[in-house]
Order: structure tokens, then C-alpha cells, then sequence
């Protein structure tokens, strides 16, 4: 399987809203996504207009991306079909190269999430109630080491 990692472009926008609807889909704790044309709008915006963003693609399509801002991560999807291959944390890894520390969010809801940021370095410093869902979501933070 060849993986192709390289910077994001607002032209990958709908491939990126792709995934994340599908992800919203396998999610019924978190209740329907928007228009599916203002998410794909969305995320051009944020591939945009942000610090730093990657997708990887295998074949050629988009099969995962990752969306930094400042020192946050706003976005970490891998499709289905594509998880477990480590590309979440190749995605992660290219997050972090230039950062002292990174800041993610996971629902509480999202286990797979959660042991994946863990796995990944990351401790939970706070917990607050996402006023849009209602839901808890936990802030994680991976620091470098010294």
C-alpha cells in the first residue's frame, strides 16, 4: 500500500468533509452533521486558513488529514477503510515536528480517540461541556520531552 503524506489544499475540502461525515455516520452519540455542502465549505475554510494542514492519500484519494492551528489540532480524520495503519499517527507525528506542545480535544463518548492520543503522548488536563453538542470534551496535551 503506497501512502502519499504532503501539505492539504482547499481543493481537498470535499474529500476531507467526506471522512468526517462518514466518521459523523458510525457516531450516533454526536447526532447528524450540517448540510453536507456547508461542511465540505467548512473545512476548505479550514485547510485554508489555518497554520498547517496534511492529508495522506492512498492511490491518490484522501484517506486522512490533519488540521493544525497555532499549537491545536482542529482536526484529525483517517476513513475507515484506512485506519489502523498508523496513519493518524503519521498525520500526528508531522503535527508536531516544528511544536514545543499540542492541544487536542476528544469527546469523552470517543474511547478510540481518547487511547489513541494517550498512545500518542498525550495526558487529559481538563475536561468542559461543549455548549453546541452538550456533550463533555476532554483537552488533551502532548508536550516534548527535554
Amino acid at each position: 500500500m503506497k501512502l502519499n503524506y504532503r501539505l492539504a489544499e482547499g481543493c481537498d475540502g470535499r474529500s476531507c468533509a467526506e471522512i468526517v461525515r462518514d466518521w459523523s455516520l458510525e457516531t450516533p452519540w454526536l447526532g447528524p452533521l450540517n448540510d453536507f455542502e456547508s461542511v465540505v465549505e467548512w473545512w476548505t475554510g479550514c485547510l485554508l486558513n489555518v497554520d498547517t494542514s496534511w492529508v495522506c492519500e492512498k492511490n491518490g484519494k484522501v484517506v486522512g488529514f490533519c488540521v493544525r492551528q497555532d499549537d491545536n489540532i482542529t482536526g484529525l480524520y483517517v476513513a475507515r477503510d484506512a485506519r489502523t495503519r498508523c496513519i493518524g499517527k503519521q498525520l500526528l507525528d508531522l503535527a508536531k515536528v516544528d511544536r514545543e506542545w499540542i492541544t487536542v480535544w476528544a469527546y469523552e463518548q470517543n474511547p478510540h480517540a481518547r487511547k489513541f492520543y494517550r498512545r500518542e503522548g498525550c495526558v487529559e488536563i481538563s475536561r468542559e461541556i461543549d455548549e453546541r453538542t452538550g456533550l463533555i470534551d476532554v483537552e488533551h496535551r502532548w508536550t516534548r520531552s527535554q
